[in-house]
């Protein structure tokens, strides 16, 4: 198991979860995505880093925004708390990315991470009603389609992956999950070191 103690450069960006899934474009008013405090690694602070010390300006690469261990598996979680509609792309760009700067900095490969990493994608519900992600366009989107999709796959014990991310599972990743802030909330709900 990759450990994240075992990198200075993870260990140099350690803070909270819930701060890593604070919406920096509300200006007004703090917005978090989650209130965990448990420990996790600040991953676009680990980019700037990395991309910085090759002579680059940060915007030579995207990042996720954490680096966790949940249930011994590390995890990379990107928070979006806008509409997802035309981010799909971004968020494909951010996981390429992050993987090719985890992997460089740990010495670890692609089959390793199919073996030992997941990835989530913690959303806004209410800026991005259910819809049918897995068709692509291919039949109309509704949100009973969904529903019904994600009924049906939660009795057979798998998840509904939404926003075209399915294709990461075994790909890159052990497994992929798209939670909303409550599902996320619900999952991680135990599994954590929570800091008080």
């Amino acid at each position: 198991m990759i450990k994240i103690e075992d990198y200075a450069i993870f260990k140099e960006q350690i803070t909270v979860l819930k701060e890593l899934s604070k919406d920096n474009s509300v200006k007004e008013l703090p917005c978090y995505m989650t209130e965990i405090k448990a420990a996790a690694v600040d991953f676009d602070k680990v980019k700037t880093k990395y991309v910085n010390e090759l002579g680059l300006s940060e915007e030579a690469a995207t990042s996720v925004d954490a680096l966790i261990n949940i249930m011994e598996h590390l995890t990379m979680i990107e928070f979006k708390n806008g509409n997802m509609k035309g981010e799909k792309r971004k968020v494909k760009d951010k996981i390429r990315d992050s993987l090719m700067i985890f992997c460089d900095i740990t010495g670890k490969n692609i089959s390793e991470t199919r073996q030992s990493m997941d990835f989530i994608l913690v959303y806004n519900l209410e800026k991005n009603p259910l819809q049918n992600q897995l068709t692509k366009g291919i039949v109309q989107e509704s949100k009973s389609r969904t529903a019904i999709g994600k009924h049906f796959l939660q009795k057979e014990g798998q998840e509904y992956i939404l926003f075209d991310l399915e294709r990461f599972k075994k790909l890159y990743f052990r497994d992929v999950h798209t939670y909303s802030q409550k599902e996320f909330e619900q999952y991680i709900t135990g599994k954590l070191v929570v800091k008080s």
